[in-house]
């Protein structure tokens, strides 16, 4: 609804496995900012204090893998801020910061390539905005530098899941 309100032009790119997911009441009387990222889900104040939380980035199938992950992060006895990314550009880096400012660690969970994705530009332009915020290295979950394989199965293998924020969160708290 924001795109088609926009004077701008828009390009809104969908993936298959997105479409075939369950399917969540929407407003249609509600049009969301496409330039603010959403704040899904923010830490518990004790996880902040005790420093068990994280920040995530995420956006399309990553917003359900961190979503179906939570659980286990918690019982793991660490929390996150999930931050939905609605626009890659512009960068909605003023609620990564307001993140940041209260967890100091950052875990990327995408579908891009290692080399030249989406987060490495957000690693790049967080290490070079908001260093001063971070108190471990950005954890950045992504594939390889390889084609994704056409078949399920195989494709399972190099697309980054909920498992591996659940191993990264963990990293990212114990990181010295």
């Amino acid at each position: 609804k924001a795109m088609i309100r926009d004077d701008g032009p828009g390009i809104l790119f969908t993936p298959v496995k997105l479409m075939k997911d369950e399917k969540v009441p929407v407003d249609v009387g509600t049009c969301l900012q496409l330039n603010k990222a959403h704040l899904m889900r923010t830490a518990s104040d004790a996880s902040v204090a005790a420093g068990t939380a994280v920040t995530v980035l995420t956006y399309l199938h990553g917003v359900r893998e961190s979503v179906n992950a939570i659980a286990e992060i918690q019982a793991a006895g660490h929390d996150v801020d999930l931050i939905e990314l609605r626009s890659l550009k512009p960068l909605d880096l003023e609620t990564i910061k307001t993140s940041l400012a209260r967890t100091h660690k950052l875990a990327i969970l995408d579908e891009s390539t290692q080399t030249g994705g989406v987060g490495a530009s957000i690693s790049a332009l967080v290490n070079e905005e908001l260093y001063d915020y971070l108190d471990a290295p950005v954890k950045r979950l992504c594939m390889d530098d390889a084609p994704v394989p056409y078949a399920a199965s195989m494709e399972q293998a190099v697309v980054k899941r909920g498992s591996d924020l659940i191993v990264a969160v963990k990293e990212l708290v114990e990181y010295i």
